[in-house]
């Protein structure tokens, strides 16, 4: 059932004249009364009549881009998913959506597709390095009156609208909490992430250590490999470690390349020896749960960043309504064999 202002007003104990006050974003509303009736929307699912506001807007096309990279597998194919369901929620306007991938790393494509689209679309949605040519061309695009919302790794001294993504720190605390969980101190451990450019891979890494400190560790008894979501770099960082560290009894696999994580570790002999705890349920990672060679998966909402993303964008281009946080977080879950 499609949710109504008057369900969203009983649901946030309000009056019905309060709730269209916020969705038309006028004044006399108290605002911490403003946060809980758009958090209440935002559970609910809940958007305004599409016929009325297309109405509205008739005769007037917008077109937002998302920026990402080449995502492959189940990234792209969640990302697609969040895509999909935002265009499906406003066939009624006068939309359309554009995606254009750059291969990871390269900041330069990255660089190129921003320019060519700022002058063409009305929003861009943007998964890109934290570094300064980045940051700079944000300040640019604001110049210009181009929004930007960050999703999935996140700008966050850039001049962004907002960020939708995962809580990358909290996820590494969370990791951080179950790896103290089958250690003592001064055990060895590997903490393998992708690359300190995307703040979700560095997000991750200082949340883990950071928790493994207060419960006790040193952080020179866990070992740290930046490979890049490379198979190659991976397995020989994780071979270099199991041959080097003979009593290396946990993994922290921040990244995706745990396929090649899995085949170090068999090579090596060391299958049920070495615990791994891993990101997000790829379809290899619910393979290695099932068969009992991965412990744990911490898993984020792909389809829901690309989604928000989009409604953020809408709703600041075309309900002129900006974003009401600084950054949306998805759900962190975490899986095993039985729930994956």
């Amino acid at each position: 059932m499609r949710a109504t202002i008057k369900m969203i007003a009983e649901r946030a104990g309000v009056s019905i004249g309060t709730v269209d006050r916020v969705l038309h974003n006028r004044p006399y509303v108290k605002e911490e009364v403003r946060q809980r009736i758009l958090e209440v929307m935002e559970e609910m699912d809940y958007h305004p009549n599409r016929m009325a506001s297309a109405l509205a807007t008739s005769g007037l096309h917008r077109h937002f881009a998302i920026i990402q990279p080449a995502w492959e597998s189940y990234v792209g194919e969640g990302m697609a998913a969040g895509v999909e369901k935002f265009r499906r929620a406003r066939q009624d306007y006068n939309v359309t959506v554009s995606v254009h991938p750059y291969r990871q790393g390269d900041t330069a494509a990255c660089l190129r597709l921003l320019e060519e689209l700022s002058g063409t679309v009305q929003g861009i949605a943007l998964c890109a390095a934290d570094c300064p040519p980045v940051r700079e061309k944000l300040e640019e695009l604001e110049r210009r009156r181009v929004p930007v919302v960050t999703f999935n790794s996140d700008i966050a001294r850039g001049k962004r609208l907002c960020f939708v993504g995962e809580d990358a720190h909290h996820a590494g605390r969370v990791a951080g909490e179950i790896a103290a969980k089958f250690l003592r101190p001064g055990d060895r451990l590997l903490l393998v992430y992708a690359d300190a450019g995307y703040s979700d891979h560095q997000g991750r890494t200082d949340g883990f250590l950071e928790r493994l400190g207060e419960s006790g560790f040193r952080r020179e008894d866990c070992l740290v490999a930046e490979t890049h979501d490379d198979y190659d770099e991976t397995f020989s960082a994780v071979s270099s470690a199991l041959a080097e560290e003979p009593d290396l009894r946990y993994i922290y696999m921040a990244n995706r390349s745990v396929p090649a994580c899995m085949e170090a570790i068999s090579r090596a002999g060391r299958t049920g020896e070495v615990r791994v705890l891993a990101h997000d349920n790829s379809p290899e990672t619910a393979t290695f749960l099932r068969q009992g060679r991965l412990d744990f998966v911490i898993d984020q909402d792909l389809a829901y960043q690309s989604r928000k993303a989009l409604e953020l964008l809408f709703d600041t281009v075309v309900e002129h309504r900006r974003p009401s946080r600084e950054r949306y977080y998805g759900e962190t879950v975490i899986l095993t064999a039985e729930n994956c």
